[in-house]
């Protein structure tokens, strides 16, 4: 022990901390702040060897120190942990699981709030913000004043809190085929999450979905990798600023996540979690030819975290796969930041014991340990399997390294807890600034996909000369249903969770005085009525809550109902020359075709988010839709493995790239 520990000091030594002589405790020049410091001996009694309790003074002259370069400052860190203390930075806990006095007693690499977990002090921005930055304080009270690295789910808005701004998903974003938008939504996004304390967000979601059956293909731009790696690094680079100027992971910005890596949305069946039926040697051909590039993308804008995917590669789970996180990512593309595991990843490992599952996990490259309950288990089986040589201690310290090294580049040796600047971010967050932002992106990422002649017209003009219409469906106003998932709850919910502007009271508000509307939830018109918008689509849903049969890839069945309803209601008035518009909502293509030809215009509003006044924007403002399909639409799902066959032209309702604008002509 003594010998291992002197090995260490042999570093320090290098970098001018101590004198020769192992253990030796010797008086430090005079600081250039007047201040005088002492440096404190970094070795430890042989019961603190044993324990690695590290009761004694840390020596942060030079880590603490913003002068010195990244490396030095890592090396002359690293040099003074405790194998315990290693341990620990490689663990990050969900905030429901710890306490202050954990965090102040282990000191935490990081610390997540899972989907919908709140603090025990409420849901505004304030209750975020006096939780997270408790625990931020507490870990700089710990022996070595390392700081906590904070992470969410911010995936489209600080999704978690009650009255932030909620953006369309990245589905929707990716429609709108502009990657300076993605920019500004990312950058009004990192600023409401920077406001709450939080540093790093897990996003954006770079997989490209081959079967929509898949519950999370609404977290996908595109099916097509070009354009994941386009819309993706836009977003990185709005998250994060660009790489090399001075807003670079400032106080503004926050860490990005690209995730999940790698291969998801190529399971059989688009199962969550599910298993690529490709052989190794047929994923590495895959990967090369396409589907590495939007992390290379990502890459090359400066994004410094991964995280690992859930799913299997013929039968081997990602988080164990060494091929694929040490030698494609991390030697290959030359990846120095941090991998991180999903939420409780290691778990589903083939190890049969949990200890040999986080051998099988860090030995594969997994450098920090979404372990959300089991932390002290995790940390406690590191120790473990270092002393007893089953995991390398150089492994471990490679982990640690990029953790830290993380944290520096993005300054968090520096950040002052609750500082000024983050106090007026918290007087930004769901304010009007963020809300435009978020209707441009509504507006921009609307899909007009069926726009026939209604009396001469085009359907969408016709609208437009309509004095007394009729909004049909409930979600026409529906907050949640509008967010999706991952909004105030982990799976979301309908309903007014949070602050917005539901879709009809966005048109209202756009035409007030020159139209009378009426909303009915149950599909039934009035003499009166001159034109029809039914709103109808998906429930909200994440992950495997969100995996479907092909025959169910369909409205809710109280939309089917309300259609039903209608399209009699319209039989039953005689009512042929009026514009009948479909609004869908949802995250990902699905069967509409029953309804094709009661629909004279079909939009494609994917999941907008909380400002509904950016689709009334287009359909009655001045603004033309500009959105297409990144994404190709089937007639019937059970289709879907058929969609990129040649010669298939038949089977599918709306190919990639369909778009249309208000005169009924194709953007692209």
């Amino acid at each position: 022990m003594k010998n291992k520990y002197c090995k260490s000091l042999a570093l320090l030594l290098t970098l001018g901390l101590l004198l020769p002589g192992c253990g030796q405790k010797e008086a430090q020049p005079e600081a250039m702040t007047g201040q005088t410091t002492q440096t404190e001996t970094v070795t430890e009694t042989a019961k603190e060897q044993e324990t690695g309790t590290g009761t004694q003074e840390a020596d942060k002259s030079v880590y603490m120190d913003a002068s010195k370069d990244v490396e030095t400052r890592v090396e002359a860190l690293l040099a003074q942990m405790t194998l315990e203390e290693k341990a620990a930075q490689m663990a990050q806990p969900e905030q429901q699981s710890i306490t202050v006095t954990d965090v102040r007693q282990y000191g935490f690499g990081s610390a997540l709030s899972g989907g919908g977990s709140a603090p025990s002090y409420g849901n505004k921005a304030a209750d975020w913000q006096k939780r997270v930055n408790e625990l931020k304080q507490a870990a700089l009270e710990s022996r070595l004043g390392i700081p906590l690295l904070y992470g969410v789910d911010a995936v489209h808005g600080n999704n978690n809190v009650f009255g932030t701004v909620i953006f369309p998903h990245n589905i929707g974003l990716g429609a709108a085929r502009d990657p300076e938008l993605l920019e500004k939504v990312g950058q009004a996004v990192a600023e409401e999450v920077r406001a709450t304390g939080v540093q790093w967000t897990f996003a954006p979601t770079l997989g490209n979905p081959q079967n929509e059956r898949w519950g999370r293909t609404f977290e996908c731009f595109s099916e097509r990798t070009e354009d994941v790696a386009a819309d993706g690094a836009a977003y990185i680079k709005g998250f994060q600023g660009e790489k090399g100027s001075a807003q670079y992971l400032d106080g503004k910005h926050v860490l990005a996540c690209a995730k999940h890596y790698i291969g998801e949305g190529y399971t059989v069946d688009g199962a969550n979690q599910g298993n690529v039926a490709m052989t190794a040697e047929e994923f590495d051909i895959l990967i090369q030819s396409g589907l590495l590039d939007p992390y290379t993308a990502a890459l090359n804008e400066g994004v410094r975290t991964v995280m690992v995917s859930f799913n299997s590669v013929d039968g081997l789970k990602c988080h164990e796969n060494k091929h694929l996180v040490t030698e494609v990512l991390k030697e290959q593309l030359g990846f120095t930041g941090l991998v991180i595991s999903d939420y409780n990843g290691i778990q589903q490992l083939s190890g049969i014991t949990y200890k040999e599952q986080i051998r099988q996990a860090i030995d594969a490259g997994v450098d920090l340990a979404m372990e959300v309950t089991t932390w002290r288990e995790f940390m406690e089986n590191v120790v473990k399997l270092v002393e007893e040589g089953s995991l390398s201690q150089d492994r471990v310290d490679d982990a640690v390294r990029r953790i830290l090294r993380v944290k520096l580049e993005a300054g968090l040796f520096e950040e002052k807890v609750g500082g000024a600047e983050e106090q007026e971010l918290l007087a930004k967050v769901g304010g009007e600034e963020h809300r435009e932002v978020a209707r441009e992106a509504v507006r921009k990422s609307l899909v007009l996909l069926k726009n026939d002649k209604v009396d001469g017209k085009a359907a969408m003009e016709a609208l437009r000369d309509s004095k007394n219409i009729r909004v049909c469906g409930k979600k026409a106003f529906d907050i949640g249903s509008q967010c999706g998932g991952w909004t105030i709850a982990w799976e979301g919910k309908s309903g007014r969770i949070t602050e917005g502007t539901t879709i009809i009271e966005g048109l209202a508000a756009q035409t007030e005085g020159s139209i009378d509307w009426t909303h009915d939830i149950k599909g039934e018109l009035a003499a009166e009525n001159d034109a029809v918008i039914a709103v109808v689509g998906e429930m909200p849903y994440v992950e495997s809550g969100g995996d479907r049969k092909a025959s169910d890839l369909t409205i809710s069945s109280d939309d089917a109902q309300m259609l039903k309803a209608l399209r009699e209601s319209l039989a039953a008035s005689g009512k042929k020359n009026i514009p009948v518009i479909g609004i869908v909502i949802g995250g990902r293509p699905i069967n509409i075709e029953e309804y094709m030809d009661m629909f004279d215009a079909v939009i494609m509003a994917w999941l907008p988010g909380t400002e509904g006044e950016g689709v009334a924007d287009v359909l009655f403002g001045e603004y033309d839709f500009t959105g297409s399909l990144t994404y190709t639409w089937m007639k019937n799902p059970a289709d879907i493995e058929r969609k990129f066959e040649e010669g298939n032209e038949e089977l599918i309702l709306f190919p990639y790239g369909s778009g249309l604008n208000k005169a009924g002509k194709q953007l692209r």
